[in-house]
């Protein structure tokens, strides 16, 4: 017995923004910052894995429909299932009519699979448009994490280049010499 079959559809759906929201929640949470740039680059961060996991659950689900076709609950309240006609006649053309209500039931089946295998395809558009919404968010999210990333780059490396000057200069203030020529006197 399959974990989702007792789901419907807007369960599915119910459980795609769960799973974004949880994801992105993991991303959220983590050590503390006080700079701006990394506070928003969390934030950006929390979103992006969101928007990922939300994007990567919707096209499971479509998996899930192409895998489970002629599943009854993509019907639910599109297309009524169709009903053979059960034949009936005396002794003599039973034989006939077994054979006829055979026929009209593998019809009828065949034609139940046929409407089943359609609303499966109408409900597979949801999930794929909101996959493909959740792609066109993540080209913007991905965009301002690198320009974030930039940003917090050049103020580590701004931060690197004045940590060095302050060590040279207590350095000089010992009268020791420079990093670079102490380097060059050892060797």
């Amino acid at each position: 017995m399959e974990m989702l079959s007792d789901f419907s559809v807007d369960t599915l759906k119910t459980l795609v923004w769960l799973a974004a929201i949880i994801i992105g929640g993991f991303f959220a949470v983590g050590r503390p910052v006080s700079s701006l740039p990394k506070i928003t680059a969390r934030a950006v961060n929390a979103l992006l894995a969101g928007t990922m996991s939300f994007a990567a659950a919707n096209l499971a689900v479509v998996f899930y429909i192409l895998a489970h076709l002629t599943d009854p609950r993509w019907s639910v309240g599109k297309d009524p299932t169709l009903e053979s006609p059960q034949l009936s006649a005396g002794p003599i053309f039973q034989p006939i009519t077994d054979t006829l209500n055979d026929i009209l039931g593998s019809l009828t089946g065949s034609l139940n699979d046929a409407i089943a295998l359609k609303n499966a395809f109408l409900t597979m558009p949801d999930f794929i448009i909101a996959a493909g919404w959740a792609f066109l968010l993540l080209v913007g999210l991905v965009i301002a994490s690198r320009i974030l990333s930039w940003f917090i780059e050049k103020d580590q490396m701004a931060q690197i280049e004045r940590n060095t000057r302050d060590l040279a200069d207590i350095r000089a203030q010992f009268g020791l010499a420079a990093f670079k020529d102490s380097a060059k006197s050892r060797s």
